[in-house]
């Protein structure tokens, strides 16, 4: 058996590859040989990788999973603007479509993913599918809408003009994970960290003076230096869960505290990529009901 990796992947900035595909020799990994698939939506370019010459599938894996993570970095050191995907699809059929094909052709109906599929070479069918869509707002609903919010705009502050101008570029950003990034800081924006009491603040004020005495290094003291200015401040969750508890509710306040979490975990430990669709959208709701109570306050 000969076992092939093909990874689908979209780029900004796509190879010129003009007649014959495009073949390219990477350190560790067999030849690679790289068509231009077509256009992606919303923006970018699709790109079809295909390694061959695999005795097994688990060898056809590994050197996939190798090629994923080279376009990855490359993507992000070139500023290529490559996105692997998830190796998933949101496409399937019926069992007696796959009976028919196999029939028919002698193959395996595969459905099209977004990045890594192995299989055995001249054995799989793939069949993909796009589809785009739009929406409009009549004009008496977009007047009306303008109406609504004219009053509540007249004095907007720039915390509040923060979370808004946020909000509206979450709806640009193709990614639900920088989308999800967009709504919690959107929400950030509105939490003004006030001062802790004068007692707290003098002890801080304290540690500064110890802490300007101390032989240290440049970078450690300003580090602690900036620990301590920090801590003058409100904690940013408690920040956000009195803001909601007082213009929403408690409830809404323990939601809001599960989706920073899993920013959190997103951002610095990086897990969560690819399971943050209703994070998202709950994000979004929580962050403008928030903004709309303010507004109305």
């Amino acid at each position: 058996m000969a076992f092939r990796a093909r990874y689908r992947f979209k780029i900004l900035t796509p190879p010129r590859i003009e007649g014959e595909p495009l073949t390219l020799s990477i350190p560790g990994l067999p030849p690679v040989l790289f068509e231009v698939e077509g256009e992606a939506f919303p923006t970018g370019h699709w790109i079809v990788a295909k390694i061959d010459g695999f005795d097994t599938e688990q060898a056809a894996r590994e050197a996939g999973q190798a090629l994923g993570d080279v376009l990855l970095v490359s993507g992000a050191l070139g500023k290529l603007g490559i996105d692997i995907g998830f190796s998933r699809s949101t496409l399937s059929f019926s069992q007696q479509i796959a009976d028919r094909i196999s029939a028919d052709t002698g193959r395996e109906l595969r459905t099209e993913v977004h990045g890594l599929m192995v299989y055995e070479k001249d054995s799989v069918c793939i069949v993909g599918m796009e589809a785009r869509g739009s929406a409009q707002i009549t004009p008496e609903g977009f007047g009306a809408r303008l109406v609504e919010s004219s009053l509540s705009a007249s004095k907007l502050t720039e915390r509040q003009r923060n979370c808004a101008a946020l909000i509206n570029d979450s709806f640009y950003v193709p990614r639900i994970e920088g989308q999800f990034i967009l709504r919690i800081s959107a929400v950030e924006a509105l939490c003004d960290q006030k001062a802790r009491d004068p007692r707290y603040l003098e002890a801080i004020e304290a540690l500064e003076r110890q802490l300007g005495e101390a032989m240290l290094d440049g970078d450690i003291r300003e580090t602690l230096q900036r620990m301590l200015g920090n801590a003058k401040r409100e904690s940013l969750r408690l920040a956000y869960m009195t803001k909601f508890r007082s213009l929403r509710s408690p409830e809404e306040a323990k939601q809001f505290d599960a989706l920073y979490q899993l920013r959190s975990k997103l951002v610095h430990d990086g897990l969560g990529r690819g399971t943050l669709d209703e994070a998202s959208n709950a994000a979004l709701q929580l962050a403008t009901d928030l903004l709309e109570a303010e507004l109305r306050t």
